[in-house]
């Protein structure tokens, strides 16, 4: 199954590579390929500040950290995902968040289902009719 991950996910595996998302990306390969947007590196260096103090690692340890993680995840060029992929997304997270646009983009681009913490998100979504979105509750359980 293709999931496409945002950032808040992955926020959540650099934090701690051994919570339940991070078990859940490091241990599913069998069931799960994973895919991101560009977008989400560009965002998370933008807090990098921010998981410094919040997991105590120094800069060299959150590089490390980030390519544990990086590294199980395909990433999609916005150049590879049509504009009439980018003109649906835009419409379905207009009035939610914006700044999702590119994860939603890049599940509709590869046929993907988008996993998030974002119950804002989850529930935005899916008023619109966008179903092919999951929280890690859900994951979980289609991964048993």
């Amino acid at each position: 199954m293709r999931i496409v991950v945002d950032t808040n996910i992955i926020f959540s595996a650099i934090l701690n590579t051994s919570s339940r998302i991070g078990e859940i990306i490091f241990n599913s390969e069998a069931q799960f390929d994973y895919y991101s947007s560009e977008f989400l590196e560009i965002e998370l260096s933008k807090y990098t500040n921010k998981l410094k103090k919040a997991t105590s690692m120094n800069s060299d340890q959150l590089t490390i950290a980030k390519r544990l993680v990086f590294n199980q995840i395909t990433f999609i060029s916005n150049d590879a995902i049509s504009p009439e992929y980018w003109k649906i997304a835009f419409e379905l997270v207009k009035n939610i968040d914006e700044k999702d646009t590119p994860f939603v983009a890049t599940a509709l681009s590869i046929d993907a289902t988008l996993w998030t913490g974002d119950l804002k998100l989850i529930t935005g979504l899916r008023k619109k009719g966008f179903n092919e979105i999951l929280n890690t509750q859900e994951l979980l359980a289609i991964r048993k």
